[in-house]
């Protein structure tokens, strides 16, 4: 089992409801409500992202725990397994999520874990649902959900129903952008480093590569936006124009989290069972798009990176899965996203008798496709060479369940809305094979998406990615 919580307690209360609403039209319906998030999907790679999950009102927040504790004598993961093993263990009537924590875990937090850097829990966000809304994206159903925690306000009947108003009343609702998003202001993307800093920080890592520290490293390069725009109507902008599957919005009173994420880091189930999936080789949605696939799915160059980030993560795996239980069932499959192709693996297992949710974050946090391998040198580079910290960047966004389950992305893709700043983040992972312009363009091709959505095209990006930023 994936969880040793004992507290079992009666299923979730759930409820089909009829509508035509989308899971853009119940965020837009929502707007402004406290705690509100979407783990969105776009259902494009089968299975994997079938399930939209909407929630608001959280009834704690880990924040809390963080003041009643002293965060210096325990890592983030820590106190979140504290947090987590304190909710009633609920049976699962088989829906992807039946209440829990949902939040995100910054890259930094990872540091910790290897023990490269101090701990820095108030870092990590997670707040408790007792309620939420799913649609299934293969049946186009939606499902309201509530459970009876200790901390609920009110009986999991009157939340059932407050969804089902909810639903019933966004269907309709306008999801076009607000009156302050149409009078934004936009200068330009000013990067945290030159074109000319970059390329230098590419022939460092190359350097480390041949003196044999590393074999790859992943280098990121973080672009900064001045955009007058509400979060919520970025978010939806961003649907648009980059669907993807582990695609996230989290609003909190200081900060915003939009991320388009394609990339599934560890989905673990009630019953122990395991997945990951780990993308490694990036080609732009340009010219004839069947070469560009072609390109990518015969390129040694790309297919060595993933074969090298799979060992990892079976490595990562094995701490925590049962002997034998492991397999990559694809090694590499080429995805096809909104602006990029993606060659990607899927390796799954199962966990060991009283393995938690926690457990397995701690054996495989942060995602070794973000770092590089070894992984842990290969995070004492990045953070020697990268200028700022990456946040959210890098790091896992989704939920810890109260049936023991657990769904997290790798949270590339992804923006930091604060105030009327925007930090967008777009990387690649550096081989000894790398030519420094080729992996410049794939982090702008990365990152098209988001800066379409803030209304910045090519030839804006062109004219301002030489600009550097510090801030």
């Amino acid at each position: 089992m994936a969880s040793t919580a004992t507290n079992t307690i009666r299923q979730p209360l759930a409820c089909g409801v009829e509508t035509d609403c989308t899971v853009g039209q119940l965020l837009a319906s929502l707007r402004g409500q406290a705690g509100l998030f979407a783990l969105e999907s776009s259902c494009n790679t089968g299975g994997y992202g079938r399930y939209s999950i909407v929630g608001a009102d959280p009834i704690d927040e880990l924040g809390h725990h963080l003041q009643s504790t002293d965060a210096g004598e325990h890592d983030a993961l820590s106190i979140l397994a504290s947090v987590t093993s304190a909710i009633p263990r609920i049976e699962n009537p088989g829906l992807p999520f039946v209440g829990g924590w949902v939040g995100f875990i910054p890259y930094e937090s990872g540091e910790a874990v290897v023990g490269i850097a101090l701990s820095d829990a108030s870092a990590m966000r997670f707040a408790l649902y007792d309620a939420a809304a799913i649609f299934d994206h293969a049946t186009d159903q939606w499902t309201v959900i509530a459970v009876d925690f200790p901390q609920s306000f009110t009986p999991a009947s009157e939340r059932i129903d407050l969804w089902k108003r909810r639903l019933t009343r966004a269907a309709g609702v306008s999801t076009e952008p607000g009156e302050s998003s149409n009078r934004k202001s936009i200068a330009s993307a000013r990067s945290n480093m030159t074109k000319g800093e970059y390329f230098d920080k590419v022939e460092r890592a190359i350097e480390y590569i041949r003196a044999g520290d590393i074999y790859q490293v992943n280098l990121t390069q973080r672009f900064t936006v001045e955009a007058a725009v509400d979060p919520l109507d970025l978010y939806l902008r961003l649907q648009r124009v980059n669907p993807a599957d582990y695609s996230a919005f989290i609003a909190y009173d200081d900060q915003a989290i939009l991320s388009a994420s394609p990339e599934l880091f560890v989905q673990l189930a009630a019953n122990g069972s395991i997945v990951t999936r780990p993308i490694k080789g990036t080609r732009p949605r340009i010219g004839d798009d069947g070469a560009m696939r072609d390109e990518l799915k015969n390129s040694e160059k790309d297919r060595a990176e993933l074969t090298m980030i799979v060992d990892l993560l079976r490595n990562d795996m094995g701490r925590v899965c049962r002997f034998g239980s492991i397999d990559v069932t694809h090694a590499a499959q080429v995805e096809t996203h909104p602006t990029v192709h993606h060659l990607v693996a899927t390796i799954v297992g199962c966990v060991n008798e009283n393995v938690t949710a926690v457990d397995v974050l701690r054996a495989m946090f942060p995602g070794g496709s973000i770092t590089g391998c070894p992984k842990i040198r290969a995070m004492e580079i990045i953070r020697e060479l990268e200028p700022t910290p990456r946040e959210v960047y890098c790091g896992a966004i989704g939920f810890l369940g109260a049936d023991g389950s657990m769904n997290m992305n790798i949270a590339i893709r992804t923006m930091i809305h604060r105030r009327d700043r925007v930090h967008v983040y777009a990387g690649g992972a550096i081989t000894a094979d790398s030519r420094a312009d080729d992996e410049y363009n794939e982090s702008l091709s990365k990152a098209k998406g988001m800066f379409r959505a803030l209304g910045i095209g090519e030839f804006d990006l062109l004219e301002n990615q030489l600009t550097p930023n510090g801030n």
